[in-house]
């Protein structure tokens, strides 16, 4: 099978063009035409491995962004316990001092506490879930 070339002269676009067998070219040699060959094959498995690259780090970058997302959301979740618990403690010390009932201001407003910071743990999972479930729908669907 002989490969067709196309041989162009300045004033001529490339749609009107006259094909023409690669041996019909007086100024290529024979085994010039093989090294073309050689290195148009050897240009194509570079794109493509080039490709099949790109598109591997483009998944790794997509799971790193979505890790990164969690460590984030489970950072910001840690610190919002934290600081619900300690934000009572010092209300419930305030408390004390203020109407003098010492141990019983802390105790009742650490517990109050406690109680926010789980129901922000829960609240957070639950629409963390919602959107594990709504990505995995998208991905099915896909």
């Amino acid at each position: 099978m002989r490969a067709l070339s196309t041989a162009l002269s300045p004033g001529i676009a490339p749609e009107d063009a006259v094909p023409m067998a690669e041996t019909d070219r007086p100024d290529l040699k024979k085994d010039e035409y093989a090294d073309l060959a050689r290195l148009s094959s050897a240009l194509s498995e570079a794109e493509q491995r080039k490709e099949g690259e790109a598109r591997r780090l483009a998944e790794r970058e997509a799971a790193a962004t979505g890790s990164r997302r969690s460590l984030g959301r489970a950072w910001s979740l840690a610190i919002e316990m934290v600081a619900a618990v300690g934000v009572s403690v010092f209300i419930g010390w305030w408390v004390d001092r203020w109407l003098q009932s010492t141990p019983f201001g802390v105790v009742g407003f650490a517990l109050l506490g406690v109680a926010t910071a789980m129901w922000t743990a829960i609240r957070t999972g639950m629409a963390m879930n919602r959107e594990a479930e709504s990505e995995g729908g998208k991905e099915k669907g896909k």
